[in-house]
């Protein structure tokens, strides 16, 4: 049996142009596809800005992998010559007593994150912008920032692409099938027989693998850009990127970076959808009345009314862990999907985690809560139920 390639990665966007780089960088012959191109705004990757931090309210199990992540990260930027992340610190506040904060506070304890505890009165004198209610913290940590999805997407593709890997544009799957010895993948054209498969993609993975419908859910995430009253107040320099949990509101917020905007995003609030195909980009703007009063409680520097607003997508599972691993019954095919909201900033070391599942090599890292709660791993996932 001939191949076109040892293996193929179906979605280019954080997680699979990560996997054709790790891959193309050990000499591994890899194609890529994508129906759109690296660095496009149609799945999860969308919105110009991501966090990067590795305080972690979601629990210590990830802070090795986010220490990895970072490690990687810098390897891109050293084989490239792009600034991709950017450390400017990020600012987590909450009561003291909150869950929330006591997990931030563990992980950074737990894995000697480089980081500082402050009171109100350290915040108010060193970020003059927040007001903290009675009982509140914050937590500086100085090992996050932020990341340019577009710009970081893009750069590991094309690097993949300078190492050798083959990627294909604009090039939609319509089909895939398994067999002992690999898999097909047909596109509009053609045909093309790899030995391994990733599929990386996102939102989108209904579209190939319906089964998974039952192991995750697609939220629209709804993202808004604002004018500040002083913008030096809110450069990058001068403002760490914030995640706060206050009077029951749980949102960030993003600094202007390039000359730009603030970008605010709220937490949970989130709407349930079918289709990636078919995601409604329109926004009520009833939706930013409870999000005026927010800001002018919380960043009373920043004019409350939105200039700009974007909805995304992204792929939720019920546990808030991915998806990552080789499925039971198909040792050819590895799947990434369910991110819940912290995909991107773990792209890298995920990429490299699918890479070295498709060659069989093993990995340091722990992967046993990134399986579905409810279905086993993968769950039951109709091999012969590809969708045209």
């Amino acid at each position: 049996m001939s191949y076109h390639a040892d293996v193929g990665v179906v979605g280019l966007g954080a997680m699979g142009s990560m996997a054709v780089w790790r891959l193309a960088k050990r000499g591994v012959s890899v194609l890529g596809w994508d129906r759109f191109a690296p660095g496009h705004d149609q799945s999860a990757s969308g919105g110009e800005s991501r966090i990067f931090r590795t305080a972690y309210k979601e629990g210590p199990a990830y802070v090795p992998l986010l220490i990895k992540s970072r490690e990687i990260w810098r390897e891109l930027e050293g084989e490239t010559g792009v600034d991709l992340l950017n450390l400017i610190g990020a600012l987590s506040i909450a009561h003291e007593d909150s869950v929330y904060m006591r997990n931030v506070i563990a992980s950074c304890r737990n894995y000697e994150i480089d980081h500082e505890v402050l009171t109100a009165a350290q915040v108010k004198e060193r970020y003059p912008v927040h007001t903290l209610d009675r009982g509140e913290v914050a937590v500086l940590d100085r090992w996050a920032g932020y990341v340019q999805p577009d710009r970081a997407t893009m750069t590991a593709a094309r690097r993949a692409e300078a190492l050798g890997a083959e990627l294909h544009r604009y090039t939609p799957i319509r089909d895939i099938q398994f067999g002992a010895d690999g898999a097909t993948v047909y596109t509009d054209t053609r045909e093309w027989r790899v030995r391994k498969l990733i599929l990386a993609m996102g939102p989108w993975t209904r579209h190939l693998l319906p089964g998974t419908a039952d192991n995750h859910k697609l939220v629209r995430i709804v993202l808004a850009w604002y004018r500040t009253e002083n913008d030096a107040q809110f450069r990058s320099d001068v403002f760490p990127v914030l995640l706060r949990l206050s009077g029951g509101l749980d949102f960030c917020a993003w600094p202007i970076i390039d000359g730009g905007m603030m970008k605010i995003s709220r937490n949970g609030s989130h709407d349930v959808f079918e289709d990636a195909a078919k995601l409604d980009r329109n926004v009520n703007p009833e939706w930013f009345v409870r999000w005026r009063r927010m800001i002018k409680q919380y960043l009373p520097g920043v004019i409350p009314d939105p200039v700009r607003i974007g909805a995304y997508m992204d792929s939720w599972t019920e546990s808030g862990n991915a998806v990552v691993d080789v499925h039971p019954d198909c040792s050819n095919l590895v799947t990434l999907y369910g991110f819940s909201g912290h995909g991107f900033k773990l792209s890298p070391v995920f990429g490299e985690i699918a890479a070295k599942l498709a060659l069989e090599e093993k990995t340091d890292h722990d992967l046993s809560i990134f399986r579905s709660p409810k279905l086993g791993p993968f769950g039951a996932i109709p091999l012969d139920a590809i969708a045209p």
